[in-house]
């Protein structure tokens, strides 16, 4: 009897669960070092402690030594796992490419720290380094993960609920966010009680009593999808859905878990063993999260059940909403509803972001759905827009076309009514922009439709802006700006996939007209004009550190998407991969906008050049809400 063939990824798998495993205890002990008041029991001095490597031990001392140490045993473990990587497996991008983003994000991480020492424990930094700390786990897990079921040989298979896990997972990610927040700015104790915050529903009138109330909501909020998310996974019965239905339920569990240590640290006033607790839990939850994201994407159910499940036709409902392009109009509403928080009229009210959201749903639903009703006749030539209602024969034309006019004049008196004015013409300045100009005249007739229609796209913002601030200013332009420069690359990802589609139906994109080769050039030059831009605020002090590391983080991935893609000569597979990044990106962005400027980051030197975030407050009260006197 032979002999088993020596496992070629044996090395790399053990190589990595060991970076896991000390990767979870280096965030554990980083919490220790926060909750015991321990880091800087090395002083300023970095990397050795009070300028020697093996300093005298007291406690604190001890404490921030032994998290150095970690570090560094975990550098070493990431470094030897980077070079397995590319020594052994050089050709299989899927173990080689997380392999080697440890190393990076590794990196960042001892930088990160290095400044939190340099800078006397400033939250900021602490916080960009916890979230550092859970990407660099991530990424380590991801890549185990890959190693051990690269033998499998099976197609990764998304799951039908994929979507859903990976906003769920996100929204994970920023409870911990704001839970960092709260502990680094010592704001536990400015929300007794659970789980109200004080006895009230909404917290009190501090600005730091905010992040505790947040961190709550979102916390239940997140409590809330895991159990949907459940409740959808256990229908499915693939046996090769299992890994998948075990996670959640050990995601779930471990929620309920965080959830009730969070209740007693609250109501014993935050002892240092439950703080401990909250911390060991919630990294087990993100663990979870991560490894349910990674089944999610990688099942066959997806497949079994588009076989196993018989065709049924969408209500008419159904039909009505995928008129609207719910998907695309989630990232919209994100780059309405974060500039509102970054604007000099400080924190919107809850009221007012709910008004703001139903009304542009509306507006960008109804531009939709007129979309729909006038591309009809390309939409049947295409596999991906075939099915839509329209072209289907489930709507008809006059239908279609009178919901979404319907949709738009409701959009607008609840943005003249209950928003302001200047919003609600901007808003609807949006949709005469996007039926007129882009669908009914540059669509069919330009190269350049995307890049001049697109500006319908960077109108939100505008929107956003304006409901706060009832003007618009240098800021607002601004953020126009990036979503305009933004698009190209975003939207020519997806016509290099369909190119032969988007040319059956007689629609001059890009590719089309000019050839991959000319369309990724302009995706690499857009993107080289997005990039600087994105990252000028930080520079100029319009917002924080937090803002412009998030902002070179994500660029610097989009950019090296641009310059793969330049190098492929098959470009499909890696397309796919950069439109979607492309939409995660805008968002995160505006997130971090948002999180940078309405979160107490610190003091933040503010530049008088730039006018974007700092406007004279009296300029706010104008009778009919439009800005006097520029």
């Amino acid at each position: 009897m032979k002999p088993p063939p020596p496992d070629p990824t044996r090395l790399l798998r053990r190589l990595a669960w060991t970076g896991a495993g000390l990767a979870f205890g280096l965030i554990v002990l980083g919490g220790v070092v926060r909750i015991t008041g321990s880091g800087m029991g090395c002083g300023d001095h970095w990397p050795r402690c009070n300028g020697e490597w093996f300093p005298p031990l007291d406690l604190p001392t001890m404490i921030e030594i032994g998290h150095r140490w970690a570090a560094a045993l975990v550098s070493l473990v990431v470094l030897a796992l980077t070079a397995v990587a590319w020594i052994r497996h050089r050709n299989d991008r899927r173990l080689r490419d997380p392999a080697t983003l440890a190393l990076i994000v590794l990196v960042a991480q001892v930088l990160l720290g290095a400044v939190t020492v340099k800078l006397a424990l400033p939250p900021w930094v602490i916080i960009t380094h916890l979230a550092n700390a859970m990407v660099l786990l991530a990424v380590i897990l991801v890549t185990a993960l890959r190693a051990t079921q690269t033998g499998a040989r099976r197609a990764p298979l998304r799951h039908h609920a994929h979507s859903m896990v990976v906003g769920t997972a996100a929204l994970g990610f920023i409870v911990i966010l704001f839970g960092a927040q709260v502990a680094n700015f010592h704001a536990g104790l400015l929300c007794l009680g659970f789980p109200l915050c004080s006895g009230a529903v909404l917290p009190p009138a501090n600005q730091l009593a905010f992040l505790p109330w947040a961190h709550r909501v979102l916390a239940f909020g997140f409590l809330a999808a895991v159990l949907v998310l459940a409740v959808r996974l256990s229908r499915g019965s693939d046996p090769e859905s299992r890994p998948l239905r075990r996670s959640v339920t050990i995601v779930a569990a471990l929620t309920v878990l965080q959830i009730g240590i969070a209740a007693a640290m609250v109501l014993e006033l935050l002892p240092p063993t439950l703080r401990a607790a909250h911390l060991l839990v919630g990294t087990l939850v993100w663990a979870a999260l991560v490894i349910l994201v990674f089944h999610s994407g990688r099942t066959a159910e997806a497949a079994a059940e588009s076989v196993e499940r018989p065709a049924t036709s969408p209500s008419v409902l159904a039909d009505l909403v995928t008129l609207t392009k719910p998907r695309i109009i989630s990232l919209l509403l994100v780059t309405t509803v974060a500039p509102m928080f970054i604007t000099p009229a400080g924190l919107p009210s809850v009221s007012l972001v709910l008004w703001v959201i139903l009304g542009g749903y509306l507006m960008a639903g109804g531009a939709n759905a007129i979309n729909m009703w006038f591309d009809r006749d390309i939409d049947d030539k295409m596999s991906r827009t075939r099915l839509r209602p329209i072209p289907a024969g489930r709507i008809s034309a006059t239908l279609g076309l009178a919901f979404g006019i319907t949709l738009g004049l409701v959009a607008f008196g609840i943005f003249w009514y209950r928003v302001n004015p200047l919003s609600a013409w901007l808003a609807l300045g949006g949709l005469l922009f996007y039926v007129f100009v882009y669908t009914i005249w540059l669509k069919r007739t330009s190269p350049q439709n995307i890049v001049i229609g697109g500006a319908a796209g960077a109108i939100p913002p505008l929107v956003g802006w304006a409901a706060m601030t009832g003007r618009l200013d240098l800021a607002a332009i601004y953020l126009f700006a990036i979503i305009f420069y933004w698009t190209p690359p975003h939207f020519w990802a997806l016509a290099l996939i369909k190119r032969g589609e988007y040319a059956k139906a007689g629609i001059p994109m890009m590719p089309v007209v000019r050839g991959e080769a000319r369309t990724k050039f302009e995706m690499l030059a857009y993107t080289l004009i997005l990039l600087p831009l994105t990252l000028m605020p930080a520079f100029f002090g319009a917002l924080g550190a937090f803002y412009g590391v998030a902002a070179a983080l994500l660029g610097a991935r989009l950019l090296w998407y641009c310059i793969q893609l330049r190098r492929e000569k098959s470009s499909g597979p890696l397309a796919w991969r950069m439109y979607r990044y492309s939409l995660l990106y805008l968002a995160l962005l505006f997130v971090a906008m948002g999180v940078d400027r309405a979160l107490p980051f610190g003091h933040r030197v503010r530049s008088e050049p730039v006018l974007i975030l700092d406007q004279p407050e009296q300029d706010l009260a104008t009778p009919t809400g439009v800005h006097q006197g520029h």
